[in-house]
């Protein structure tokens, strides 16, 4: 069965037994009601190949988590990148693809968040903290300057100074 199916009657606490090798399409599973019709052109040989292995790539493994889709030799994962070519060889584009997964597995499933929303935090958080870091690092380095020391004022003659400053001049 298709990883997603598998995933939702997990998820439904429905029972089931693995059937190998069964396509989407035997089973009913079509992505077209989720992300509507393919909008680009059907893929073959090695264009598939790339196309499959860029979008995989952009899917985290259910599995692993660490790893994408394209990287993982977990059987899910394997479930899901021929998914991946199932559905790039029919023309869905990669949007199409990663739009479809997310619905089933939510945002999560991408390896890189949307940079919209909640998620423009986790984009630009590491800029904000190296730029608050320098700014505390300058306050720090431009307080711990030490003022230039004033010159003495002429009324305060130090009798020892006088004195030294005589026997150096000769």
């Amino acid at each position: 069965m298709s990883a997603l199916l598998l995933f939702a009657l997990a998820a439904a606490e429905v029972p089931v037994a693995p059937e190998p090798a069964a396509s989407a399409d035997a089973i009913g599973l079509d992505p077209t009601p989720i992300i509507g019709e393919p909008i680009d052109a059907a893929l073959s040989g090695e264009a598939l190949e790339v196309a499959t292995r860029e979008t995989a790539q952009k899917l985290r493994c259910p599995t692993c988590q660490g790893s994408s889709v394209a990287e993982s030799p977990a059987e899910g994962a394997r479930a899901m990148k021929a998914e991946v070519r199932k559905m790039r060889a029919r023309g869905y584009s990669d949007r199409q693809v990663l739009d479809f997964f997310e619905a089933a597995y939510g945002e999560f499933i991408l390896l890189e968040p949307r940079n919209e929303g909640a998620n423009r935090a986790l984009w630009y958080a590491p800029a904000a903290i190296v730029g608050v870091g320098l700014l505390a690092a300058a306050a720090t380095v431009l307080g711990r300057r030490k003022p230039a020391a004033a010159a003495p004022s002429p009324a305060a003659h130090d009798p020892y100074l006088d004195r030294v400053d005589r026997e150096l001049d000769g």
